[in-house]
């Protein structure tokens, strides 16, 4: 028997409590990711609305690549004020008096999306906010987005798609999965929850091949269950994961605050994970906040 929405919300509201418990440096977090996991999983609130445009041709080029996305921006901007509402709350954020117009808010979703740095600052010092704090709340609104977008189109996902990159948004992995008996490789994204696999002895960043420039990293504590992938051609490392199945949306995310240890490891030894989108995607958003029914 299927799980119903109410049940899977319950699931999550759940999980995320036995998280914060565990780690208490990560409450806040976890309870701004509380209302955008909500917000993911309300059919009655959806996000994105649409994606139209014909696939672009380029090799190999995301599916959202020169598409256009249609947005509820009515639904958008109250999400973003529960996210600003909550970090004040809990973080002590200086957001909730912040109020994005709709234009604001197709900007701000449209810059997550892209991983536009300059367009977020932009808006962010045009109104006297911390750019940091109203970029992550950017994130995690397109997160949401990204997920009800990435159900509509999955069925036009390739079958085969070697890139490092997310085939569906063009965002670095989040975690690489070793899955299953064979332990398969089977990258991850974070913000759409895309999966794929590509081969072992492969950097996702630079191409890297040859195995002598190929590691990899463990603490005592983790051992064999959580790793991290290294390149020393690029210095690049990617987070890895044993599982027997494929993680959940909202594990994967858990996953990422449960192994920060690995990022400390990493980072300590000078290697490091790309800041921007592993592909540069070129979309529009728009929106429509009287589309019927809504």
């Amino acid at each position: 028997m299927s799980r119903t929405a109410s049940g899977l919300r319950n699931a999550s509201t759940t999980r995320l409590a036995e998280v914060a418990e565990e780690r208490p440096e990560f409450r806040t977090w976890i309870a701004l990711l509380e209302v955008a996991w909500r917000a993911i999983q309300d059919d009655r609130r959806p996000l994105s609305l649409g994606v139209t445009g014909t696939p672009t041709s380029t090799e190999p080029a995301p599916l959202l690549h020169r598409r256009t996305l249609v947005l509820n921006q009515l639904h958008l901007r109250q999400l973003l004020q529960e996210l600003f509402v909550r970090a004040e709350a809990e973080g002590g954020l200086a957001l909730a008096s912040y109020q994005p117009t709709p234009s604001e808010t197709l900007e701000l979703i449209g810059g997550a999306i892209r991983q536009d740095a300059h367009a977020l600052e932009t808006v962010a010092i045009a109104h006297g906010i911390d750019p940091g704090s109203l970029s992550s709340m950017a994130h995690l609104a397109a997160l949401c987005v990204l997920q009800q977008s990435s159900r509509q189109i999955e069925a036009q996902l390739p079958l085969h798609w070697q890139a490092g990159y997310c085939p569906v948004c063009g965002a670095w992995p989040i975690v690489a999965e070793r899955r299953g008996l064979d332990r398969s490789r089977r990258l991850r994204c974070g913000r759409c929850a895309t999966d794929w696999e590509v081969q072992w002895l492969y950097c996702i960043y630079c191409g890297e091949r040859d195995h002598k420039h190929l590691g990899s990293l463990a603490t005592d504590e983790s051992g064999e269950q959580h790793k991290v992938e290294t390149c020393a051609s690029c210095r690049g490392y990617l987070k890895s994961v044993a599982s027997l199945q494929g993680l959940a949306p909202l594990e994967l995310l858990i996953a990422d605050l449960e192994t920060v240890e690995l990022d400390l490891v990493a980072l300590n030894r000078d290697y490091h994970r790309p800041l921007t989108n592993g592909f540069a995607l070129d979309l529009e958003v728009t929106g429509n906040a009287s589309r019927p029914g809504l």
